[in-house]
């Protein structure tokens, strides 16, 4: 079963953005491979509660799973089965930082109606691919703004946390002769200390 590029690409991105250690791309697709194979029940859940917090006009009607799912059988898997993996990044992140979560979550809703596009766009007539096109931009454009928000808050951190190390490499500058004086009375105690 293929993954499209377009499935990791992004989720790469947001959790890089978010301040992550970087996910295997590879592991991403077994498991998201896996799901769609086995198609556990729980995953559909999963995705549909997740498609209702990022995609609420996605749940009813011609544009939700439910319609994916009676087109092809195997899409409608692979769409439940990258939702599902999305939806556990979204939950993990959440536990660290609920702001970034909340990015990461509009930026995988951003995602959802790509790869909704993007199936469409392969049937599409030219003057359809060109509407598509367009709203491609318009949905990556977007995408685009959230990654730099993501990056902002980052930034941020990076800033805070080199302020913080400035202050105590200061204090420990100052604090010099406090430092060595008790570095040089550890070491003589560990001396005389009988074994």
């Amino acid at each position: 079963m293929h993954v499209p590029k377009l499935t990791f690409a992004f989720a790469l991105v947001a959790s890089v953005a978010a301040g992550q250690e970087m996910p295997n791309p590879q592991a991403m697709q077994m498991q998201v491979q896996k799901i769609a194979q086995e198609r556990p029940r729980e995953a559909e859940a999963a995705a549909r509660a997740f498609i209702m917090l990022i995609a609420p006009d996605r749940a009813e009607g011609p544009r939700s799973l439910d319609s994916l799912k009676v087109r092809s059988l195997d899409l409608y898997w692979m769409e439940v089965a990258q939702l599902t993996v999305q939806f556990d990044m979204v939950q993990n992140l959440n536990r660290r930082d609920s702001v970034r979560a909340q990015l990461v979550a509009r930026m995988f809703g951003l995602e959802a109606y790509a790869r909704e596009l993007q199936r469409a766009y392969r049937t599409a007539t030219e003057p359809q691919r060109g509407t598509f096109r367009t709203q491609l931009e318009t949905l990556i454009g977007s995408h685009f703004d959230i990654e730099n928000q993501l990056r902002a808050l980052e930034i941020k951190d990076i800033e805070r946390r080199l302020a913080e190390v400035r202050a105590d490499t200061q204090r420990r500058i100052e604090k010099r002769a406090e430092f060595v004086k008790w570095s040089v009375d550890d070491i003589i105690r560990d001396a005389t200390r009988p074994q």
